[in-house]
């Protein structure tokens, strides 16, 4: 099948559509064969089966070759030439002779009654098409039906369908009155086909949006019919009013154009739609939606709706929607949205405004407010909150979740880490202030640290930090703890315009006294930078005790010192 490339869609964005997978493959040699004789031979070696008009066949053909690993389609197409064409419904491969050129169209006509073969019983929603020129009807709650058909063939070829039933296959010439009615034998349970699969999908499928856009006609063809045509180009205004009728259900386009809306078997090319789209199958290519776009397969290319897009496999490309993105299994690629993503399994990059959910996330998660996963590898990054189960990677964010820690570490100002991590309150004092409340969380290898504090003198401080705990010894009651920290200080005005900061580098000793009890003790070095000075250029609030340095830069004095620090932590 031909591959279709369409450059420069938004951005010079490349997609390369690749067509439907390889069918089954034969091979087969034929040695002074009659042409008839060769295709029964090739009727019994293939899965499906042929269905022609044996006069319609030229006379006198030989056939003396031979053929590897070939597709029945290739084979026919071989053997026939170019006069003939092939359609695929079901079981069958149809073979035609192709129409002549600018011949006129003839009507055709066919009406009768369709029961079920064991029980007598009328079918009624039972669905008979032409397979050229697409046109459909279904049988009442009496199983009659009447249906005419244009096609520049000699003869017309009706197929009766019903989910559940094997079809029947009828050639008109003219005009024809059925005297009997048409009977349908049930599928045997035992006989399997490649098309059940996607029978029981489209019921799972016409629900919610895509049900709301399609017609009942149109739902119910999908769900008895097995035909499955690729055309190039198809235009509508709404699914069944349109150059594929009410059988658009079971047609693969091209290029198809939606005035207001669309139901397709899939799509292989580029389709737009002026407000949805639904695709039954796959989409391989490029599917724009005003409003959004539906598919019950999968997606390879670009998604593109200005609300929602949903996808019931998996997307290999880009989903961009301007409110939410859904992809029921999983994407390898992009998934962006103004609002809300969500997937099952994502490769790649996921971006939204709110919130982003993945059971499993594997590249970039970015949100303006919430991400959640139960497996993160990359990088999580979001306004508020990260959540996941068991992180290999980086958690960035105001407030961080996880279960686990297998490797990376979370930074934020409150991570929460359930099995291998550590939540500790503590009580310091050191020569600065005298009394201060931390608050440290993370894990071992890497956590944030809040604190606040005050001295005799009213002189508020806060700051946040960052350090590690680490064990030289195998017991892990000895531990060392380094740490930088910011932190500001205050008098009791808060001015704005205050700006006394101290950015100190702690190097404690610690000791576990139980197993929600330590101690931890050591030196600190200190950099204190302020601007409110005195007349003589001096600290207002006085912090250091025999400084190492202590210059005057401009507005500000820097001043540097050794100090200490106590803490008891729980």
């Amino acid at each position: 099948m031909s591959r279709v490339s369409l450059l420069g869609i938004f951005l010079s964005i490349s997609i390369l559509l690749c067509g439907q997978s390889p069918d089954q493959k034969i091979s087969i040699s034929f040695e002074n064969e009659p042409l008839e004789s060769a295709l029964l031979k090739l009727d019994g070696v293939v899965e499906r089966q042929f269905s022609y008009n044996p006069q319609i066949l030229p006379s006198g053909v030989v056939l003396n070759q031979s053929y590897d690993a070939e597709t029945p389609e290739n084979i026919l197409t071989d053997i026939l030439g170019e006069n003939y064409t092939l359609k695929n419904i079901s079981d069958y491969i149809i073979i035609q002779k192709a129409p002549p050129i600018k011949k006129e169209k003839t009507t055709f006509q066919i009406k009768g009654g369709v029961k079920d073969a064991v029980t007598g019983a009328d079918l009624e929603n039972v669905s008979i098409y032409e397979i050229n020129s697409l046109e459909s009807t279904l049988s009442n709650d009496q199983g009659e039906f009447s249906l005419k058909s244009e096609t520049k063939l000699k003869t017309a070829i009706f197929v009766v369908s019903k989910r559940l039933y094997e079809d029947t296959i009828i050639r008109v010439t003219n005009f024809e009155l059925l005297e009997a009615p048409i009977v349908l034998k049930k599928e045997e349970p035992t006989k399997t086909k490649s098309t059940k699969p996607i029978r029981e999908r489209i019921q799972t499928f016409s629900t919610g949006l895509a049900k709301f856009f399609t017609s009942d006609k149109v739902r119910t063809n999908a769900s008895n019919v097995n035909l499955v045509d690729e055309r190039m180009f198809q235009f509508s205004l709404v699914p069944a009013v349109g150059t594929n009728r009410k059988m658009s259900s079971q047609i693969k386009n091209n290029v198809s154009f939606n005035l207001f809306a669309g139901y397709s078997y899939g799509v292989n090319g580029i389709e737009l739609g002026g407000f949805y789209n639904v695709s039954r199958e796959e989409v391989r290519g490029v599917q724009i939606g005003g409003f959004g776009n539906t598919v019950g397969g999968e997606v390879h290319g670009l998604q593109l709706g200005g609300f929602v897009n949903t996808t019931k496999d998996y997307v290999k490309g880009a989903q961009f929607a301007g409110f939410f993105n859904v992809a029921s299994d999983s994407i390898n690629g992009f998934q962006i949205a103004g609002f809300t993503n969500l997937t099952r399994e994502m490769n790649g990059i996921q971006v939204a405004g709110f919130n982003n959910h993945t059971k499993r996330m594997n590249g970039i998660q970015l949100s303006g407010f919430i991400n959640t996963t139960n497996e993160l590898e990359g990088i999580q990054m979001t306004g508020f909150v990260n959540m996941a189960r068991e992180v290999k990677g980086l958690q960035l964010s105001v407030i961080n979740i996880a279960d686990t820690v297998a490797s990376g570490m979370p930074f934020g100002l409150l991570n929460i880490v359930r099995k291998n991590g550590f939540i500790s309150p503590a009580i310091e004092s050191d020569g600065v202030v005298p009394y201060r409340l931390a608050f440290r969380s993370g894990i071992d290898k890497f956590y944030t640290v809040l604190s606040a504090g005050i001295d005799p003198d009213n002189h508020w401080t806060f700051g946040a930090g960052f350090g590690s705990r680490l064990f030289p010894l195998k017991e892990k009651k000895f531990f060392l703890n380094p740490e930088l920290r910011w932190i500001n200080v205050s008098d009791e005005s808060f001015s704005e315009d205050q700006n006394n900061t101290i950015l100190r580098f702690n190097f404690n000793l610690g000791y576990q006294l139980l197993k929600h009890l330590s101690i931890t003790t050591g030196p600190t070095l200190n950099f204190y930078t302020t601007n409110e000075l005195d007349t003589s250029d001096q600290p207002i609030i006085t912090l250091a005790r025999n400084p190492r340095i202590d210059e005057l830069s401009g507005k500000f004095r820097h001043q540097l010192w050794v100090g200490y620090s106590i803490g008891i932590g729980f």
